[in-house]
């Protein structure tokens, strides 16, 4: 989606930065999303890791924009469930249109919990 949003917008962003959870992809409080998203998704859990985040972005964005980014983050986890638990798979030509994002983000050397 953002790399969608970025093209209709010809917005610049460094997707390197979001797939490594850390830097500025070069988008307004930016570099605070990405930490506060990347906190959000982590598998250890590290509270101290999200209070700080959550407070960064509340410094720089105000509470508003923290609330918006859980309500993304929390709508994002809420769409995979679903898949996963439908298991709807995208089809072979939409992988291909992803194809650049998927290798730019480094996606395809993520693993994944689903089998198959």
């Amino acid at each position: 989606m953002l790399s969608w949003s970025c093209r209709q917008s010809e917005t610049e962003v460094n997707l390197g930065a979001i797939a490594a959870g850390r830097g500025d992809p070069g988008l307004p409080l930016g570099a605070d999303l990405v930490r506060f998203a990347s906190a959000a998704a982590s598998v250890r859990g590290d509270r101290a890791e999200m209070t700080a985040a959550r407070e960064a972005l509340i410094n720089s964005g105000g509470k508003a924009v923290m609330i918006d980014a859980a309500a993304v983050a929390a709508n994002f986890h809420m769409m995979t469930r679903l898949a996963d638990g439908t298991g709807a798979r995208y089809p072979a030509t939409r992988l291909e249109e992803m194809a650049p994002v998927i290798d730019e983000m480094g996606a395809s050397e993520m693993s994944s919990r689903r089998s198959g």
